[in-house]
């Protein structure tokens, strides 16, 4: 499999701390089963917002070494895209090859786990998104690394922006997978889709 396609897109399931969302530490640790009982998951990757805030899991068969620090201490690197009714956030490691991205769609998260985030005058300017990162092993369900990382105001704004305006729209299951076919067929794969990226962040910085 080409690396660069490794992360494939699928749906599944600190400069300023005053300024930062307060961390919330995800129940899962690092050599420990990241669902228990379960060793197996498809390759890909899935980003929630729910009680742990935000959530960037990827499932890799093997991950190398370089994956592994990369995603433990590496640079990070994020873009947000817009295509319709869904969002793809982009993500990028330091020690991998390419970038990735993953779709997201507040309606298909599981009604018990959707949350939104605050807008108006409950919205700081300067809050900065903090982003649970975890790299699980698809082919014995381990987590290899895990960190949590901060995106900047600017980012966060947009971020949140998209989240609140897919919740806030009427769904069309239907119309949701013409824009990631038409996604896919325009630019099918995450480089060229960052052509129509809108907002970037540096994990820290």
């Amino acid at each position: 499999m080409n690396p660069r396609n490794r992360l494939t897109t699928a749906f599944f399931r600190t400069r300023d701390a005053s300024t930062a969302e307060e961390p919330r530490v995800p129940s899962y640790r690092v050599g420990e089963p990241f669902v228990g009982g379960r060793r197996r998951w498809p390759e890909g990757a899935q980003y929630l917002y729910g009680r742990m805030g935000h959530e960037l899991t990827l499932f890799v068969s093997s991950p190398a070494p370089e994956l592994v620090e990369g995603v433990r201490r590496g640079e990070a690197r994020f873009a947000l895209g817009v295509a319709g009714p869904i969002f793809y956030l982009a993500y990028r490691f330091e020690g991998s090859r390419g970038w990735s991205d993953v779709p997201y769609s507040w309606h298909l998260q599981h009604r018990a786990a959707r949350a939104t985030p605050p807008g108006g005058a409950d919205a700081s300017p300067d809050r900065r998104a903090l982003l649970w990162i975890s790299l699980v092993g698809a082919d014995d369900g381990l987590i290899h690394a895990q960190r949590g990382v901060t995106l900047s105001p600017e980012f966060t704004r947009e971020l949140h922006r998209a989240i609140r305006a897919q919740a806030e729209a009427p769904f069309d299951p239907l119309e949701c997978a013409q824009a990631i076919a038409e996604a896919s067929r325009e630019r099918p794969d995450a480089d060229r889709r960052l052509d129509v990226a809108y907002a970037w962040s540096v994990g820290n910085a």
